[in-house]
């Protein structure tokens, strides 16, 4: 037990002596009598006196025990750990920061912590003399109420009744900014107190590597913990993505990560819904792990599609996150085009064995409906406006009006093989790289003056990944036969550029085979540094599954890997030309609580560009022109939000807000200062007092 003013308590004890002093100084002096006899006198005086003591020690006890339980209860009594937060600082500055990330919508039992949280900040937000308040609600974009500090608290409460759990994580940074802006004093003269209160579940995920050193020295913090007693489990879908596999792109790969944040391992159905097809699956989730479930579907259609993926026999404490959100761009068979110099004469051209190799039949020819050939002289915009991956070879000098164009559509998304076989091409690649914002590896530049590379070899100890690795056991054997020529040296751009995993290949001399790069928004460039005619990959058949495999790992980009996020910032550009007054935004599906505002779209060169400040709403939304999807997106809930575990509390009141004057309370623990003692205090000392009447009548003479 302590008290709120020990020196009135100091004062009581003090006082307690006053009954005993008194006594001391009221009693009876003896008087002389004369008496005939004393034996009487002298029993008479002995069964009197034995009583007085006992009286007087009674009497003197109770008057004590009255004045030291009144002291007591005047001193302020109070159980626990005294509260930072009163009612008689005088001038006081409080600003209360309310989590309303997703992980507060988790049950703990039959509530949840937002709700918890909602009954905590009201407390704070009552009228006192000489206080002042404001109220943040924390998520991805922390909101406050007033620009500054009010005493108008029925309008703070107005907008706390209605705070919702938001579909965000929070930017703890950003609200405790927001709130040392309210908290710094005003001039120097301003020597308020200052107070903040923060509600939260203190999630980990989100709370680890945030710290209150940027609030004024002097504030007062307390912490309000409405995390639940013991973490609760949680099964929770991270992930959920389609991605086209195949250069026909007639199978999907589905891909989904259930994470456990339980203490067992749980069974869990997954289903997705996806362009009108369902599938389903089962899969068993170990505890406190993340499992990733991969299986080949076969693709309902081509063109933009966009579902959800779910949990179907979740039972847990958030079902935010037991389903998700995913798009993709499946645009079926694809259109290829090679950019070549027409070659006259009957012999076989690069662009020809390009041609077959990328969409080769079963005769062995190539398909003219899968292939564009285009003259570099006539490249333009419209040329490739339908073209899914751009082959570029023997073009010769590009002009910068097309090396810009080829660098636009890679800044797009778009996918570009490079073959690149004449000295000319290194002033080519050196230029698009440039403005495409690419850093390739190495430095291309044109062989050495008088010198012709013919018969070169792979190197079998520097092929990494795809697309030599789909050869397996055979590719040594492989290796072996094949000859190269052509090509352009190299220049190392950095050391420790024999290790980089972008060079997929080397010959025996050093410089790299086959080159893959990305770019910033998606796009793939892939480099293959040779003459395929005078080379005799395409005579061993090799060139056929080895551009297969690289036309895939190009177009991987359509799987729809991208997610934007709840509260977050969505930028998007797509290729599309016609205008943004011809487009329109939806959402799918509507529902009655749906955003008025889905962002706004802009025209941007032969682009659109779609901008949303802050989408609210899990879910797909989608552009379309005239009743055709053009653009999808995914709007998931932040992953982070899954973890429920709550940062320990004296991580929080000691680590994060070291050096400053704090006070934790857990909601689930009993440790809030009882400051209603003194009326039981009082009530002894009126007992004691009551108690003493009764013995003065019991011992009455």
């Amino acid at each position: 037990m302590s008290f709120a003013v020990p020196w009135i308590l100091a004062l009581g004890c003090i006082a307690a002596f006053t009954p005993i002093v008194v006594h001391l100084l009221t009693r009876p002096r003896p008087a002389r009598v004369s008496l005939s006899t004393l034996a009487f006198v002298r029993d008479a005086i002995r069964q009197r006196r034995a009583t007085s003591r006992l009286r007087d020690f009674l009497v003197l006890a109770l008057r004590t025990a009255a004045i030291l339980l009144l002291a007591a209860a005047f001193a302020g009594p109070f159980w626990g750990r005294a509260s930072l937060i009163g009612e008689d600082h005088g001038d006081t500055v409080r600003v209360v920061v309310l989590d309303v990330s997703q992980s507060m919508g988790a049950l703990d039992g039959n509530t949840t912590g937002m709700q918890k949280g909602l009954s905590t900040a009201d407390r704070y937000l009552k009228f006192q003399r000489g206080l002042h308040a404001n109220l943040i609600l924390a998520d991805a974009r922390p909101q406050i109420v007033f620009d500054n500090v009010s005493t108008n608290f029925e309008a703070l409460r107005e907008e706390l009744s209605r705070a919702k759990v938001a579909a965000e994580r929070i930017d703890v940074d950003a609200a405790l900014e927001l709130a040392a802006q309210q908290l710094a004093p005003i001039d120097e003269q301003d020597h308020r107190r200052r107070e903040l209160i923060v509600i939260s579940d203190f999630q980990r995920t989100n709370w680890g590597a945030s710290t209150f050193a940027g609030l004024p020295p002097e504030t007062k913090i307390q912490l309000e913990s409405v995390a639940p007693a013991k973490t609760a489990a949680n099964l929770a879908i991270l992930s959920a993505t389609c991605t086209p596999v195949g250069a026909q792109r007639d199978r999907l790969q589905w891909n989904v990560a259930v994470a456990n944040y339980g203490a067992s391992g749980r069974k869990a159905t997954l289903e997705t819904e996806l362009g009108g097809a369902i599938y389903r699956a089962s899969i068993s989730c170990p505890p406190q792990e993340t499992t990733k479930f991969s299986q080949e579907i076969p693709a309902p259609q081509a063109g933009w599609l966009w579902g959800t993926a779910r949990i179907t026999d979740a039972d847990d404490a958030l079902a935010a996150d037991n389903q998700r959100p995913l798009v993709l761009q499946n645009r079926g068979q694809p259109t290829f085009a090679v950019i070549a110099q027409p070659q006259s004469g009957g012999a076989l051209s690069s662009a020809q064995l390009l041609s077959y190799a990328l969409a080769p039949n079963s005769e062995g020819e190539t398909s003219v409906r899968q292939v564009v050939q285009i003259d570099p002289s006539r490249l333009d915009n419209q040329s490739l406006s339908e073209v899914d991956l751009i082959a570029v070879d023997h073009v010769g000098k590009l002009s910068a009006e097309h090396l810009g164009l080829l660098a636009r559509r890679l800044r797009l998304g778009s996918p570009v093989l490079y073959v690149a076989s004449d000295p000319v091409d290194a002033l080519n690649l050196a230029a698009l790289t440039k403005e495409a914002q690419i850093e390739l590896p190495v430095r291309l530049v044109p062989p050495p003056s008088g010198t012709t590379r013919r018969n070169l070899r792979l190197s079998p100890t520097a092929v990494t990944g795809p697309p030599l690795s789909i050869f397996g056991d055979s590719l040594p054997a492989l290796v072996k036969q094949l000859r190269f020529s052509g090509g352009l040296a190299a220049q190392s751009a950095a050391p420790g550029t024999a290790a980089d995993d972008r060079i997929r290949a080397k010959f025996d001399d050093g410089t790299p085979a086959i080159i893959v790069v990305q770019t910033q928004g998606g796009g793939s460039l892939a480099i293959l540094n040779m003459d395929l005619v005078t080379s005799n990959v395409w005579k061993s058949g090799a060139l056929i599954p080895i551009l297969d495999e690289l036309v895939q790992e190009l177009m991987s980009s359509d799987g729809g890997d991208d997610v934007f996020f709840c509260g977050e910032p969505l930028f998007a550009r797509f290729p599309i030309s016609s205008g943004a007054q011809t487009l329109q935004i939806v959402r799918d599906p509507a529902g009655p609580d749906a955003e008025a505002s889905l962002g706004r779209l802009e025209d941007d060169g032969d682009s659109t560009v779609w901008q949303w400040d802050s989408p609210k709403q899990p879910g797909v939304c989608r552009v379309t022109s005239q009743d055709e999807t053009v653009f999808a997106a995914a709007i998931a809930v932040p992953a982070e939000e899954s973890d429920l575990t709550a940062l320990p509390a004296d991580v929080v009141s000691e680590r994060l807000a070291a050096g400053f004057e704090v006070a934790y309370r857990d909601a689930n623990v009993a440790n809030v200062a009882q400051d209603d003692l003194w009326i039981w205090l009082v009530v002894g000392a009126t007992l004691c007092l009551l108690s003493e009447l009764g013995l003065l009548l019991a011992f009455r003479t």
